[in-house]
């Protein structure tokens, strides 16, 4: 059976067997949904695997929607058992738009006295205009340190395999090993807090001119503004270099750096549903002239949630 019917089918049998796996005893359902309109640069974190790459921003709705169930099972172990479904549509680039189907497995045990690992497996299988675009394999591992309350440590470690079938460029099928480390810091309540995480990816694709390693930092912090309102700061900064000329005409390999800024808002109109609003500004430079790009971007939304 081809992959992405195979994967369709355990999303299908995910969602089914889901209601029925939350009457355990102890187990909870939880639902999410965010929905937003947005200006981005739309699939940057996959620019390597467009064929026309990602070189302008675009106006579109994000539909991300997650059922999971949570299943704790003693000793501070958990199991959950997840189903994303999201759509992206875009207003001026039709073949952008797309739907993405995620079953995912998640395992969460303690190991010793501060430390606590999480396993991680999920199949994906993204379709443009009712035809598959690709299916990825993942993987993930975690180890996560919280000496205290307030302090938290992430070391992560992803391998991904993406299969493009016959329908996209030749040699975008790949395989992507991605390593960081993450430090989170909390106030009172964890209202107010910061983040901080840099990674490493290393890319191998059948083609060299697809193949990359990247080196990227994240930074966040977050102030309480009222009672029910959060405002946040994000700033994304990485570096991308690829492994072979980018084309026959342009011999020589492809270089990108990135920066992204941005300001948001959160306000909880309820325990379960919150507006938000974010806005700032992204560059990427290449050497690549039909891959630069800048501007402004935006995003308007809401988020609801059962948990």
């Amino acid at each position: 059976m081809p992959h992405h019917l195979t994967t369709l089918l355990a999303g299908v049998s995910a969602l089914i067997l889901l209601p029925a796996a939350a009457t355990a005893q102890q187990s909870r359902i939880e639902f999410s949904s965010d929905n937003a309109v947005e200006r981005s640069d739309p699939f940057i974190d996959q620019d390597v695997l467009e064929p026309q790459g990602a070189f302008d921003l675009e106006t579109g709705f994000d539909s991300n929607n997650w059922l999971r169930i949570v299943k704790p099972v003693g000793e501070g172990r958990v199991w959950r058992f997840e189903q994303q479904a999201r759509l992206r549509r875009y207003e001026d680039r039709d073949d952008l738009n797309s739907i993405l189907f995620t079953p995912r497995v998640q395992y969460w045990a303690p190991v010793g006295e501060h430390w606590q690992m999480r396993a991680i497996a999920e199949a994906s299988v993204l379709n443009r205009d009712s035809d598959r675009h690709y299916t990825r394999f993942q993987a993930e591992g975690q180890m996560r340190y919280r000496p205290a309350a307030n302090r938290e440590t992430v070391l992560r470690l992803r391998a991904n395999q993406y299969d493009f079938g016959d329908q996209v460029v030749a040699g975008l099928d790949q395989r992507q090993w991605r390593v960081g480390i993450e430090q989170y810091g909390y106030g009172e309540n964890r209202r107010s807090g910061w983040y901080l995480a840099g990674f490493f990816t290393s890319s191998s694709a059948d083609a060299d001119r697809f193949s990359f390693s990247e080196t990227a930092l994240r930074a966040r912090t977050w102030q309480p503004l009222g009672e029910n309102t959060r405002g946040e700061l994000r700033l994304e900064a990485s570096q991308r270099s690829y492994d072979g000329p980018f084309s026959a005409v342009q011999m020589f390999d492809r270089e990108d750096t990135r920066w992204r800024a941005t300001g948001r808002v959160e306000h909880g109109l309820t325990d379960q549903v919150t507006l938000y609003g974010e806005a700032g500004y992204v560059d990427n430079e290449s050497n690549i002239d039909l891959r630069s790009y800048s501007g402004a971007v935006f995003q308007i939304g809401i988020r609801i949630r059962n948990r």
